[in-house]
């Protein structure tokens, strides 16, 4: 799938959806060689590519962010709206990127590219990978996120050694056995869940028409509101694929019957209105 990285730009780059808008490190350097780019110069050129997958059926608005992951990979991130679902529910551009990374099993993000400073809500996510990560902004010099969010409350004043990266997996059980290929897709992403607050692992996976799953981790965050649900991960990876995504037919949730949340009601909410004819699973872990 070729697409082009800026309007009016000759440079174009090859970016496969089946990636889930991850360019490998190795592609990366030979983007960067072939059109003599720096890394932060490639990071932007590709903003409008991120762009061009937001779903926006609320606003209308599309936003696009690039990652850094510290493999040297590239991560997409757009926004996605819910219609019908509170706003709270939106899934910011920062978010997607963050979450696109965290399914590679990323140890860390280095830098963040977007279009415009990250509201108060996407400096609150961030905070929870690292303080330290670079901002990439047009026409400005890069910042640390610290410099956007001064005295930051994060996982260390809750008592936790580190935050949500590098993604630590969990020997969790499902309480009944299965062979289902997707039933164990979610279980996985269950096992990656980061859950320290509320203690409630839980996973999503989505089939698609075409064949395709994506998977998404539970994602949470000190200051609780910014924290990711599962579907919601999963859809950051099934829009960033693009129109190589095809529609949803089956969604699978694992989650913990013991945790002080669960996330089987917003995901049937949030899954028919992206899917409605889509068929739904819930599938609990073993206490």
């Amino acid at each position: 799938m070729v697409l082009a990285l800026s309007a009016g730009a000759a440079m174009r780059a090859e970016i496969d959806s089946k990636l889930a808008g991850r360019i490998p490190a190795a592609q990366v350097d030979a983007l960067r060689s072939a059109e003599k780019l720096s890394l932060a110069e490639l990071m932007m050129k590709l903003l409008p590519v991120a762009k061009s997958r937001a779903h926006p059926p609320l606003s209308h608005y599309f936003v696009g962010a690039v990652a850094l992951g510290a493999s040297g990979s590239l991560y997409l991130g757009q926004n996605i709206e819910i219609p019908g679902n509170m706003l709270g529910l939106a899934v910011h551009a920062e978010q997607s990127a963050i979450a696109n990374a965290y399914m590679s099993d990323e140890a860390g993000v280095k830098a963040l590219a977007v279009t415009a400073a990250p509201c108060g809500h996407c400096r609150q996510f961030l905070s929870e990978v690292s303080l330290e990560m670079s901002i990439l902004m047009p026409n400005l010099p890069a910042m640390p996120l610290s410099a956007l969010l001064p005295r930051a409350f994060g996982p260390m004043d809750l008592g936790m050694k580190q935050g949500a990266l590098p993604v630590r997996t969990m020997n969790r059980v499902l309480a009944s056995g299965s062979k289902d290929d997707l039933v164990l897709a979610a279980w996985k992403a269950a096992c990656g869940a980061y859950s320290p607050y509320s203690h409630s692992p839980s996973g999503v996976a989505l089939l698609t028409s075409g064949g395709r799953v994506f998977a998404g981790s539970y994602i949470e965050n000190a200051a609780f509101n910014p924290s990711l649900p599962p579907l919601e991960t999963a859809l950051a990876g099934y829009f960033a694929a693009g129109t190589g995504a095809s529609r949803i037919e089956r969604c699978v949730l694992v989650e913990s019957p013991s945790g002080g949340i669960s996330h089987d009601v917003t995901t049937r909410s949030v899954l028919a209105a992206i899917a409605p004819l889509a068929k739904f699973e819930r599938v609990m872990l073993k206490i």
